[in-house]
């Protein structure tokens, strides 16, 4: 066999050896990959494309012919070369394997998470504000003055149905410490009309004041519930002391020398007042506010709060106070005015009314 024919023998069994080494390595990687047997950086340094590459670069070597020196002695033969078609399968086979490749890229592409991570907002440092249930319990709103209609039981007025059935003429001090004497207390005066005398009338519309108050809230603290007591005015001023009233309510009925007079007043101490002088600025308040909410309630002709240190029921008093003169037993029609249920109801309205109102602006 000549050294050409041996050339021409030797190329196609060189290039076929490398192919099926190459297809063989191939083969047990796609084994071991598809299985997840091994990672492909495991076993090569590139990705399966430049592999391929390789393979396209090593079989277009040995596809090209080798240079050989031409022989002059001996004719080329003219046996036909038998065409080797090794090479293309081998080409097939790379394709296919290109394909299989794809196939897996696409599958792995399509079931797992990109390699790329998505952008991320990370949480702040700072904590949202969340309203984190609390094991204390909720405040209480304190009762302000602001309140109208008293729904707390925290203000007490002490109300005094002023004078009793039998007036005691002993003396005592005008005040605290002062020298000016007065009776303890007297009867008070008579309705012209009906004969009722003031004491009786006094506690009638005390009594429908209560009521009202303890209807509203408020607790109330009576001076007498009955006419057969003997109370100074005084003693009924230290009464509302020690229990610490937020209000001293006097309900009296007044009188005059002329039958014409009439109307609602109130009274309370002067700014000289030598013996709370201090309390001042409530008692007027207090006394207008009565005054107003009364004559409003009632329809009645409304007077003006008189001011005077001549009542030793205001003048021992350490506690916001007035008193109260529903009206003149003295007027035919007020008495007989006075003396209904309806009206009395309406004074003890209007009178709620006027705390109320104090105690909204105090």
């Amino acid at each position: 066999m000549s050294d050409e024919k041996k050339d021409e023998k030797k190329e196609p069994r060189g290039c076929l050896s490398v192919a099926v080494v190459t297809l063989t390595a191939l083969w047990v990687i796609l084994v071991l990959v598809c299985y997840k047997k091994v990672e492909w950086s495991e076993l090569i340094p590139e990705s399966p494309s430049a592999l391929i590459e390789e393979i396209r670069d090593h079989y277009a070597k040995d596809d090209k012919p080798k240079e050989t020196k031409p022989k002059a002695t001996k004719p080329k033969s003219t046996k036909p070369k038998s065409e080797n078609t090794e090479p293309d399968k081998l080409q097939q086979i790379v394709e296919k394997l290109e394909d299989f490749l794809k196939d897996q890229e696409d599958q792995q592409a399509a079931t797992e998470p990109t390699t790329k991570k998505p952008k991320v907002t990370e949480p702040t440092t700072e904590k949202p504000k969340v309203t984190e249930p609390t094991t204390e319990k909720p405040k209480q709103t304190e009762p302000t003055e602001s309140t109208a209609g008293r729904q707390e039981q925290d203000y007490l007025v002490v109300i005094d149905a002023g004078h009793q059935a039998k007036g005691n003429n002993e003396k005592e001090p005008l005040g605290p410490g002062s020298e000016t004497m007065k009776s303890k207390t007297t009867s008070g005066t008579q309705g012209v009309e009906t004969g009722i005398p003031e004491y009786d009338l006094n506690l009638q519309v005390a009594k429908k004041l209560q009521a009202v108050l303890e209807k509203r809230g408020y607790q109330v603290k009576m001076i007498r519930t009955k006419n057969d007591v003997d109370i100074s005015n005084a003693q009924r001023a230290e009464v509302a002391n020690e229990l610490e009233a937020d209000a001293f309510i006097r309900i009296h009925a007044n009188g005059d020398e002329k039958s014409t007079t009439s109307g609602i007043m109130t009274v309370c101490q002067t700014k000289e007042n030598p013996f709370n002088a201090d309390l001042y600025d409530q008692c007027h308040r207090l006394a207008q506010c009565v005054l107003d909410e009364t004559a409003e309630a009632t329809g009645g002709k409304k007077m003006f709060v008189w001011e005077t240190d001549t009542l030793s029921g205001i003048n021992w008093s350490k506690v916001p106070v007035t008193i109260v003169e529903m009206g003149y037993m003295t007027n035919p029609e007020e008495d007989k005015l006075m003396s209904t249920d309806d009206y009395q109801q309406k004074l003890a309205e209007g009178i709620a009314n006027g705390l109320d109102k104090y105690f909204e602006i105090t």
